[in-house]
């Protein structure tokens, strides 16, 4: 029977302290005028390049890869001179893309005429 009520006393002082917490937070976010949920993350702009991250377009779309001009000019250049290895490397360079969607990126630049 001691255990038990112990037991009891310790999942009620459990609830008290996660229900005061939810109080708290609740308050201070009334207070400075957010509602409760809010992150306050702005969406992130169109898909521009900004940080090096330069996104490929959904395979089968018939669509450039989004690339600098300058990079995109020297990636078709390079895949008419049959040296993959470099495009993909002038793209990691120049886009900062990891190594899998750099190749992506050249292989979609190939099927869409660039060699």
């Amino acid at each position: 029977m001691g255990m038990l009520l112990m037991l009891v006393a310790l999942l009620g002082a459990v609830l008290v302290m996660a229900v005061g917490m939810a109080v708290v937070r609740w308050g201070a976010e009334y207070r400075l005028g957010r509602m409760f949920g809010d992150d306050d993350i702005d969406p992130l702009p169109g898909a521009d390049g900004v940080g090096g991250y330069w996104p490929v377009p959904v395979e089968g779309a018939g669509q450039e890869p989004v690339l600098p001009p300058h990079v995109l000019a020297r990636v078709r250049v390079l895949l008419r001179e049959g040296r993959e290895a470099e495009a993909v490397e002038a793209v990691r360079e120049a886009t900062g893309m990891d190594l899998y969607r750099a190749r992506e990126t050249v292989a979609l630049v190939r099927r869409n005429g660039g060699k």
